[in-house]
């Protein structure tokens, strides 16, 4: 699947894997990735759902509503999350200490749907069973995990003077999506 771009007047962009048959876990659709991280997902062949985040982000990051058009959109809004939260760990950091911060959140946990505080708690489902969480949890840090390498292969293109990252990009650390953050 390419990722298109479509002009959208009435908000921010949806997910292109909306409607796609994917096994749902708190309400995120599963989909196949393109990585050599280890985890449950199966491979992609080319664009996944990562790409279709970072190709979107700048954009998406504009709105403080999102109406959900499916599990795809899930899926999207907890990545997208995720993506604001790393450019606000590796704002002022150069590409060395991301890699050593990365190694960090590797090992952290993190949130899952029903955890009290967990931002998107009004877009996921809280899981039926332990099972469930534990799945959404795995893959979700399948995705983080390659998100993560992919933000910096992205911020570090064109790294400043100093060795930080592209400020195109960490400018937007200073916004919040949907006027939430990841802990």
């Amino acid at each position: 699947m390419t990722i298109e771009m479509k002009m959208n007047n009435n908000g921010p962009y949806h997910s292109q894997y909306n409607g796609q048959k994917a096994k749902e876990l708190c309400g995120c659709g599963i989909y196949p990735l393109r990585t050599k991280v280890q985890g449950p997902a199966d491979i992609a062949d080319g664009d996944d759902i990562l790409d279709e985040v970072l190709f979107n982000f700048k954009a998406n990051m504009l709105f403080q509503q999102y109406n959900v058009k499916g599990s795809g959109d899930r899926t999207l809004l907890y990545l997208t999350l995720y993506v604001h939260q790393v450019l606000r760990l590796l704002k002022d950091k150069t590409q060395d200490d991301a890699k050593k911060t990365f190694l960090e959140m590797k090992t952290k946990s993190f949130e899952h749907p029903g955890d009290k505080g967990f931002p998107l708690s009004g877009f996921l489902s809280a899981p039926a069973n332990s099972e469930e969480a534990d799945d959404w949890k795995s893959y979700m840090k399948q995705c983080r995990e390659e998100l993560w390498i992919r933000v910096v292969e992205k911020i570090y293109v064109r790294p400043t003077e100093s060795g930080t990252p592209d400020k195109f990009w960490t400018m937007f650390c200073k916004r919040k999506f949907l006027g939430k953050v990841l802990n």
